[in-house]
């Protein structure tokens, strides 16, 4: 596209403010609202973002990048050579990645047209990027129709980048090279490349709407009749259960609560959920994440009766364990399949992980009217032992009744009553396959196998117990289980009184999945049983938490060493102006060693290597 005016109606306009009578009203426009910058059209380049600040943009902006990434690689194909280059701006204009022609590339960093430069309207007056975010319509400004007089040089077409799902502006797509050039086609391929990332960006976000839904069917059982609203980043509505109007109606407007889950995508997730949990006492808001991205919020309000229902469930089913992550979901998988074969089963797993939680959630999946019965075995005697190898004891009754014996700890039994539990188990059957009496769970804290090496426990009772092996992992190897252990707990430790549940910040949520937990899951229900015992406000924050547990934990030396290079090499690369040559020059190494090291930190390199 030509330019619309000549250098002499930029002059008459700067000093006279003479309007030139061809000028385009949308260039008209801009150049009024630069007026008010009278430095702008002395300036030489754009100003430029530091390399950190860079870097944080990128990874907020990591949707879009991820969505605009095929476009960049074939759109780096298309313009090589062809004295264009391709530009990626976030919603202030800062260019975030660049790819094209490798001459105009060089070309283009006189005037920071490239990497961490900043284009918006204020910056620089105007230009194609600043004027399609200001107006968030496609634009192309030509020559000395930019008001800034040192990228007049420049000929730009650009399209501003709207999310399909709520019309946000996430960006824009610039396509420029030199004015007086062959740009006619600049504000077509712009158009066309912003319509491929928008198409992108559109599968991106129902992908993400299924990742929710997943998330709420996995928890759909244990959530029984509570009131449901599963909101996306932008605020729109993924599924509401029918009762959630009814169940809101006291507290607040559905509309209100989608319009500050909207803010998601722009604010900070945590302030979002903090605010929300604020402005709904005794209602449940989980942000849902994945990748250390929003997908969006789940809201639930509970029903009347939950409380009453609760008293009414005493343990917890497979199904329910099976919620905290793929991880458990593949361990109860493994553990219905063996409650039908009836083996004798060994679950291991650190003190306070979930065994016995685990244990009794196969007896209720196979047998759950039947008793069960946890025995620690340092307790079992070779006395007592005799007596239920006679029929008389408590074990042996419990047995023939077809309940559940769990054993736990067996390396703990004292050796003289060992051979005799080994006897008793032989007689009743419990220990074979398909037995027709009770069944035996053994848990162990430590490794089983290894107490049997070290003489701890008989070879014979030990292949008598572990017919079939189960490990439940440590708690801190299922963050994703941590809230929804902090919420079952916190609702179990009101079942008896009338006090609402716990609320958390989600500053402490974010806390406890963090803590490793080395008392795993029993650490837990004691922390949460306290603090609902200590808890005037039930809004639990992180100075209501132990010292142990909001102590920072020291960077690991290798990790702090690792960023401090990966900053040195950034911050060499940005004063270089892209020159990995100068840049290595700088930092002291062979260019041959920073290509090594760029690759070793993910860092791409500038477009014209």
């Amino acid at each position: 596209m030509a330019e619309s005016i000549q250098k002499e109606d930029w002059e008459r306009f700067r000093a006279l403010g003479k309007v030139p009578p061809s000028i385009r009203e949308i260039v008209l426009q801009s150049w009024r609202r630069a007026e008010s910058r009278r430095e702008i059209p002395s300036l030489k380049r754009a100003p430029r973002v530091t390399s950190r600040e860079l870097e944080s943009l990128r990874e907020q902006n990591r949707v879009l990048r991820s969505s605009a990434r095929p476009v960049l690689q074939n759109t780096s194909e298309l313009l090589r050579e062809a004295g264009s280059i391709f530009l990626l701006c976030d919603p202030c204009g800062i260019v975030m990645e660049a790819t094209g022609d490798r001459a105009i590339l060089e070309r283009a960093n006189e005037n920071h047209l490239h990497l961490g430069g900043r284009w918006d309207e204020d910056a620089i007056g105007t230009n194609a990027i600043g004027t399609a975010l200001h107006t968030r319509r496609p634009v192309q400004i030509a020559g000395v129709e930019h008001f800034c007089e040192e990228i007049q040089r420049w000929s730009c077409a650009a399209t501003p980048i709207l999310h399909p799902a709520n019309g946000a502006l996430l960006g824009v797509v610039d396509i420029s090279g030199p004015a007086g050039g062959d740009q006619r086609h600049s504000a077509l391929l712009s158009a066309a490349l912003t319509a491929q990332i928008t198409g992108a960006l559109r599968q991106s976000h129902e992908q993400d709407q299924r990742r929710l839904l997943e998330r709420l069917l996995a928890l759909r059982r244990q959530l029984g009749e509570d009131g449901v609203l599963l909101l996306d980043r932008f605020g729109g509505e993924v599924f509401a259960t029918g009762n959630f109007a009814r169940l809101i109606a006291p507290l607040g407007e559905v509309v209100e609560l989608r319009k500050r889950a909207g803010s998601l995508y722009s604010e900070r997730p945590d302030q979002v959920v903090q605010d929300l949990a604020r402005s709904l006492p005794g209602a449940g808001v989980e942000l849902i994440e994945e990748g250390g991205t929003a997908l969006g919020l789940m809201i639930t309000l509970p029903a009347p009766d939950r409380r009453r229902r609760a008293r009414n469930d005493p343990a917890l089913g497979l199904d329910w364990i099976a919620a905290g992550g793929p991880g458990m979901r593949r361990l109860c998988e493994a553990a219905e399949r063996l409650t039908a074969s009836r083996l004798p089963l060994l679950i291991e797993g650190e003190t306070g992980a979930g065994k016995e939680l685990m244990a009794r959630a196969i007896h209720l999946a196979d047998r759950p009217e039947r008793p069960f019965e946890l025995v620690y075995c340092g307790e079992l005697t070779a006395d007592a032992m005799r007596r239920d190898l006679a029929g008389e004891g408590r074990l042996a009754a419990l047995l023939r009744a077809g309940g559940t014996l769990c054993l736990d700890e067996p390396a703990a039994t004292p050796a003289q009553a060992q051979p005799l539990l080994f006897q008793f188990l032989e007689a009743e059957g419990a220990a074979q396959p398909g037995g027709s009496g009770g069944r035996v769970i053994s848990l162990a804290a430590s490794d089983l196998a290894a107490a049997r090496s070290r003489g701890e426990i008989r070879s014979d009772l030990f292949f008598q117990l572990c017919g079939a092996r189960l490990e439940v992992p440590a708690l801190r190897d299922r963050p994703a289980d941590v809230a929804r252990l902090v919420r079952h707990f916190a609702d179990r430790a009101v079942l008896a009184t009338d006090r609402p549940a716990l609320r958390f910040t989600p500053a402490v949520m974010r806390r406890l999945q963090d803590f490793d937990w080395p008392g795993n899951v029993r650490q837990l229900r004691n922390l949460i049983e306290q603090l609902s015992a200590l808890s005037l406000s039930r809004l639990i924050d992180l100075g209501d938490l132990p010292r142990e547990i909001t102590a920072r934990r020291p960077d690991r030396p290798e990790a702090t060493l690792r960023d401090s290079e990966r900053a040195r090499i950034l911050d060499a690369i940005a004063e270089a102006e892209g020159n990995l040559t100068t840049a290595a020059r700088k930092l002291g190494i062979a260019r041959s060693t920073l290509y090594l090291k760029l690759d070793a930190h993910g860092i791409s390199r500038p477009a014209r290597h």
